[in-house]
């Protein structure tokens, strides 16, 4: 590893970031763009949605692709991709174009996050990806948190269209570093696509995105919900036989018998799914109830990138040194601890107490994920990193999704019981301040109900999720062999180490 090595990887965080914050920043623009186009709710909803299908479809094609031709110019295409897709959108004239261009970013984006953690792999050898790694976690967690920050001083202070302006400069950027620091990055194998397999994965993901994401308007026993969870599962069996009866695969089945590759993925899932089904509900905490700015909520939720930010590091580096179980033991446990501090705070809470309730949760997702992203690919062959980069992406982007629709069904159905005609009416900025104008006009009752149950269904929901953690830590504690990490660490060290001609006898 050399200075050389960590320059090739600010344009490879660059790509990263901006592909991450692209949902983020985005949310607190829609509102605006939905008045600029006078857009029904399920117009606007289809800008997030077209995106989401579209990375979940190609993530593990785009992963698959990248062993297969040189990374690093692959990397510079999805990044030229992305940029240009970036300026459509902002000179969108309609929702439609809008969405359009939504997908064809998305293509983009699928190329750069299919492949970043495999671009660690190629550019820092077994034993010293775990710092590298822990950049990888910093910017995921970054881009939760500072994209409402971003967003809402864009939007607010120039347009929603700087949302989609502001990938520009950065991803020229971006590209221009790529073409100068990136050494060239070699295909590890050349064998043909399996474009039978790609087609049968993305009906098979794009049918149980569609139904987890549309599952809460649907209706989760309407036809049009159960139908598409029915196409998913019967495709995904379907490209599961071709996988394994294919000579070329595009996903290797086999790596799942990989103990530590399983185990990582499966106790990562499980955190992101515990993330969105709870992370999504405190904006409309802060901005609703609190009256906060779209902007200062970000600030209230800074505590998160920022012990991400000096934990991430801090743990990928040990867990090339010591045994990873761990520090992804401890992970998962001060997360249970800060959902459960949030289970239980109340309106007036100030921004100090707010900041040491919410620490844990960025402490563990540090302590977490970087150890979790650096067992991963360390258990894998070489030739199969570009795969397993984007399985792990796919995977992680489904648990998003289904956290959001889970945690949106125990709010919604919980607030049901406080609000006898609920209407699934979330304590947006505009809807308290309607309800503040009825409480003035001598009618508080639906403000109070409006406060008193979302408070309710918020601290409901934190304390069902804080279990997801709990559950990510025992998958941890009873499956993941860190012993066997560390024989792999030390012989791929001793094997940097030894000659060439002794590495071949």
């Amino acid at each position: 590893m050399s200075k050389s090595s960590w320059l090739a990887l600010i344009p490879v965080g660059m790509g990263l970031f901006m592909v991450l914050l692209d949902v983020s920043v985005l949310n607190v623009a829609l509102p605006s763009i939905a008045q600029d186009f006078k857009a029904k709710m399920s117009d606007v909803q289809w800008i997030l949605n077209s995106y989401t299908l579209t990375m979940v479809v190609l993530l593990v094609l785009a992963g698959r692709i990248g062993d297969m031709v040189r990374r690093d110019r692959y990397f510079m295409a999805g990044m030229a991709l992305f940029t240009v897709s970036s300026f459509l959108c902002a000179q969108s004239w309609s929702i439609g174009s809008l969405i359009i261009f939504r997908v064809l970013q998305a293509v983009g984006g699928a190329m750069l996050s299919g492949n970043t953690l495999a671009m660690i792999a190629d550019l820092f050898p077994p034993g010293r990806r775990g710092a590298a790694m822990g950049l990888n976690s910093i910017l995921i967690a970054s881009s939760f948190t500072l994209g409402p920050i971003i967003g809402g001083w864009l939007t607010t202070h120039l347009s929603w269209h700087w949302v989609f302006y502001l990938n520009v400069p950065v991803g020229i950027a971006s590209f221009l570093l790529s073409y100068l620091l990136l050494p060239p990055l070699e295909a590890k194998e050349r064998v043909p696509v399996d474009y039978i397999g790609a087609i049968l994965l993305a009906i098979a993901l794009g049918s149980l995105t569609l139904g987890i994401i549309n599952g809460q308007d649907w209706g989760w026993k309407d036809e049009k919900t159960i139908a598409s969870f029915v196409v998913g599962i019967f495709y995904l069996v379907a490209f599961s036989l071709r996988e394994i009866s294919y000579e070329y695969p595009l996903l290797d089945l086999s790596l799942f018998k990989i103990r530590n590759f399983t185990t990582g993925i499966l106790a990562v899932s499980i955190l992101f799914f515990g993330i969105s089904s709870s992370l999504f509900i405190i904006p409309y905490f802060l901005q609703g109830i609190k009256s906060l700015s779209a902007a200062d909520s970000g600030y209230w939720m800074v505590v998160l990138p920022l012990m991400n930010t000096f934990f991430s590091p801090l743990a990928g580096r040990l867990s090339d040194r010591m045994n990873p179980k761990y520090l992804m033991i401890a992970g998962p446990i001060l997360f249970t601890f800060g959902m459960f501090n949030l289970s239980r705070i109340h309106e007036g809470i100030t921004y100090w107490e707010f900041f040491a309730k919410l620490m844990p949760m960025g402490i563990g997702m540090g302590i977490l994920m970087s150890p979790s992203f650096n067992v991963i690919m360390a258990s894998i062959p070489p030739e199969k990193v570009g795969m397993a980069n984007g399985t792990i992406r796919s995977v992680n982007t489904l648990s998003q999704a289904m956290g959001v629709a889970v945690g949106g069904v125990l709010l919604t159905n919980r607030m049901k019981d406080w609000l006898g005609n609920y209407g699934n009416q979330i304590p947006d900025p505009g809807t308290m301040n309607l309800l503040k104008i009825f409480s003035i006009m001598g009618n508080p009752a639906p403000l109070i109900g409006m406060v008193e149950g979302f408070m309710d269904s918020m601290h409901y929901l934190f304390s069902v999720m804080m279990w997801l953690p709990v559950l990510s830590m025992l998958v941890v504690l009873l499956f993941l062999s860190g012993e066997e990490h560390l024989r792999r660490m030390r012989y791929m060290s001793v094997r940097k180490n030894l000659p060439k001609e002794g590495i071949e006898s």
